[in-house]
């Protein structure tokens, strides 16, 4: 029988292999592959979250990269960028570099700009490298079996069987990610593919998009695609397992609402089975996955992976009995009373929900576990970001704060003390640090996307094998794009990169017949000779690319060998380790941080002085930079700069305690430092400053309203005066004179700070009472503390 040809398709012409085009077939499959590959490995680099992994992906990208480049210059093919859609993905890390020359951090900016420029470079990699239905199904496959191994993954190391450093917390599978709420927006969009594939293992071959091939004489029942259909069952199982596992209401309620419109815009045929089969493999998975963590959380981890197997189980029956109906002719019989069948089913889900609002009702009871894990919170916490990112953008409004603005210096903006270097929003993060002008180009790319796949959509109604192709594409962009408003699961790259694939094979001309046509009349445009300079360009550009990012790469491995080196007290060859890495990576304001202190442990102080305000200079808006400085000017009796630069910190971080007890400590060691040196009216103004910290500690928390102080950094208290400002404040009150006030603060300082005993017992001497100051010494652990005492005895007190 003759293959069947989707309508409106013209049959391609067969082209002659020549040994040229053979060498062209071979560069191009070491781009595919590698792209193929490069796919499949980030999950399992912590989600390619970090910097490390992020730099040695794109050297590998620039790579593929230039094999792609190879191949179209092979064929004189020259285009680079043409459909809408690339020059906005282009923009992207364009906007992220022109942001970057007035970023407040450096270092944090160029790492956005590597992010972004490996992006583009695998959706311009997608877009190019993929050109029939085969290479679309092997990408998607590709994409697929890694979801499995992170969703295998995250039951393994539920159960000990394998460690993932933070794979599993709290009762909520984070696998590979480690962070649940990106994982289950991974899972959810990859469900999508697995719904698709398992779908197309049951349709005719067309194109070589699915295989019906039957081995001679083998039972119908057991051909490959119903094989496959088996596999994908069970991997679509797995898929759905986990991302219930992951336990987030968001991406759980994204899932929810995408998958509507998945079933609303499937093709005419293909709504019915696939909710079939979503049906048979969720009822497993949710039941499999409620009692693996349930008995996880008793620690018998034998027993949880015997629910994960009978679910499993479940669901391959489920699909035995799905494939005997297909072959009963059950599923035609539903098709042919579609009407009567949906309906049966409204009125079976009306009939479970009203009796179901009834139980309830007359059980409220059962209600409060299930609220009481709703996490309203997080909700309202989000609100706040958001406030708190349009406070910066109103500060910034054009080009931003650069890449990793926000985590810069979203301290000095807070409305209350968190901790989230994420904005939990991912467009509003984009405002942040690229302001309207990246804005703008991330609201570019999401309506070229859609006019493509609204496009594409249109023009394949008379196909729908690829009608459904681009439906699962678009549907998997949106769920991703669309929990990416309440979260910050782009900021994983392995996250995002799944995502700029989804772009890319939207932009390939396979899924539109029109850009195919006009794809393929640009390529007879640019069929020219050969242009020797454009290949040396793109050589050298990826050259540039490999060396700028491999010099990143290599001033983290510096780093971190620094640290082993200086953990061993070996100074010497830390400090030679942490200069090479700020040669490597001049931007990056750590290394020339961590060198200023260690300079300021071994006494060079000018050394340390520089290498603290370059760390400024490329790091403005972080307190502890600013705290480096200052320690370093108050041990060379450049007081009034670290004033300045005490002051500065606690501005740029108002909610935090430790810039309170450090601005308490300056003020108090210059006021005493003067006193001791002649100067009593410095001393003075110095002294009633560190006073006076407590009172801008209760002035900076009286405005938060009850909603604020509730949300207030989990598990930590709500700021209040510590013992450190207590103690400097009590002492600089024993030195004004004011010895009631010092002996209240000294007193609660004493619960854990022993220098508070050392002044009390000096206050107690004043007061005459050298038997208790005694007693009091003793409580020190203070080396040499006689001599510290009778210094402090014999220092004149103001207003004595």
């Amino acid at each position: 029988m003759p293959k069947a040809v989707a309508k409106g398709k013209k049959k391609e012409a067969v082209v002659k292999k020549t040994p040229e085009s053979e060498q062209w077939e071979i560069i191009r499959a070491i781009a595919f592959w590698g792209l193929a590959i490069l796919l499949f490995l980030p999950p399992y680099f912590r989600g390619l979250f970090f910097q490390p992994e992020q730099e040695r992906a794109l050297i590998f990208a620039a790579v593929i990269f230039w094999f792609a480049w190879l191949w179209k210059w092979l064929k004189r093919d020259y285009s680079f960028l043409s459909h809408p859609m690339d020059y906005f993905i282009l923009a992207f890390p364009i906007v992220y570099l022109i942001s970057a020359f007035q970023a407040a951090n450096y270092g944090l900016a160029v790492d956005e700009v590597v992010k972004t420029t490996l992006y583009f470079m695998i959706y311009w990699l997608t877009s190019r490298l993929v050109r029939d239905e085969k290479d679309v199904t092997t990408i998607l496959h590709f994409i697929y079996i890694s979801a499995i191994g992170v969703a295998l993954a995250g039951l393994a190391t539920t159960t000990g069987i394998i460690h993932i450093n933070d794979g599993f917390k709290e009762g909520r599978i984070y696998s590979y990610f480690q962070y649940p709420n990106a994982l289950a927006s991974y899972l959810a969009a990859v469900t999508f593919i697995g719904l698709y594939l398992w779908h197309m293992a049951g349709l005719p071959k067309l194109d070589g998009l699915t295989s019906g091939t039957l081995l001679k004489g083998m039972p119908a029942r057991l051909n490959f695609d119903n094989i496959n259909k088996y596999l994908y069952a069970t991997g679509n199982f797995l898929l759905f397992a986990v991302l219930l596992g992951t336990k987030s209401q968001g991406g759980l309620l994204v899932f929810s609402i995408i998958f509507i419109l998945f079933i609303i815009g499937l093709p005419k045929g293909s709504k019915i089975p696939v909710c079939i089969h979503f049906i048979l493999t969720s009822i497993p998975s949710s039941i499999a996955i409620w009692r693996f963590l349930a008995i996880v959380a008793n620690g018998r981890m034998d027993l949880a992976w015997l629910w994960v197997f009978v679910g499993m189980a479940l669901a391959l029956v489920g699909q035995a009995l799905y494939s005997f109906a297909e072959r009963k002719g059950l599923l035609q019989w539903i098709a042919a009373h579609r009407n009567a069948f949906l309906t049966v089913v409204t009125l079976v889900i009306l009939s479970g929900s009203i009796g179901t609002g009834v139980y309830i009702s007359r059980h409220v009871e059962l209600l409060q576990p299930l609220i009481s894990k709703i996490h309203f919170s997080s909700a309202s916490l989000r609100v706040y970001f958001f406030q708190d990112a349009l406070k910066m953008f109103k500060e910034r409004p054009f080009l931003g704060w650069g890449g990793g603005g926000w985590q810069e210096a979203y301290y000095a903006y807070q409305s209350f003390l968190y901790n989230s270097n994420q904005v939990h929003g991912y467009y509003f993060q984009i405002m942040v640090e690229t302001g309207l002008l990246g804005l703008l180009t991330i609201l570019g790319i999401w309506f070229s996307f859609l006019a493509a796949a609204h496009r594409a959509y249109h023009e394949t109604k008379a196909d729908p094998v690829r009608r459904l192709l681009v439906w699962v594409l678009t549907v998997a962009a949106i769920l991703i794009g669309l929990h990416a408003v309440i979260d910050f699961d782009l900021s994983l790259s392995a996250l995002a990169l799944l995502l700029w694939t989804m772009f890319g094979l939207m932009r390939s001309p396979l899924m539109s017949p029109s850009l195919q046509e006009k794809d393929n009349k640009d390529r007879k445009k640019l069929y020219l000779p050969r242009n020797n300079v454009l290949l040396v360009s793109v050589t050298i550009a990826s050259l540039a690319i490999i060396i700028f990012v491999g010099s990143l790469a290599f001033a983290g491995v510096y780093a971190r060998q620094a640290g082993i080196y200086l953990q061993k007290q070996n100074i010497s060859q830390g400090i030679g380790l942490l200069q090479k890495a700020a040669v490597n990576n001049p931007w990056n304001a750590d290394y020339h941080s961590n060198l200023a202190r260690i300079y300021l442990q071994t006494g060079k102080m000018d050394e340390g002085t520089a290498e603290a305000q370059k760390a400024i200079s490329l790091s403005k808006y972080n307190a502890l930079r600013y705290a480096d400085l200052a320690s370093l000017y108050i041990n060379t009796k450049k007081n009034e700069e670290a004033v300045t630069l005490a002051e500065k910190a606690l501005t740029l971080a108002p909610y935090q305690e430790q810039w309170y007890d450090f601005l308490c400590r300056i003020y108090f060691m210059i006021g005493y430092n003067e006193l001791v040196a002649g100067d009593r009216n410095t001393a003075k103004q110095h002294l009633k400053m560190a006073t006076n910290v407590s009172s801008r500690i209760d002035a900076t928390i009286a405005p938060l309203n009850e909603t604020e102080k509730k949300l207030w950094k989990e598990g930590v208290p709500l700021m209040t005066i510590t013992t450190t400002v207590k103690l400097n404040a009590g002492a600089a009150q024993y030195l004004l004179g004011q010895w009631q006030e010092a002996e209240v603060n000294l007193q609660a300082a004493s619960q854990n700070q022993g220098e508070a005993f050392l002044w009390l017992a000096v206050l107690r001497n004043k007061q005459g009472r050298s038997a208790e100051a005694q007693e009091l010494l003793n409580k020190t652990q203070i080396p040499d503390v006689s001599k510290r005492y009778e210094e402090l005895c014999n220092l004149q007190i103001l207003n004595s």
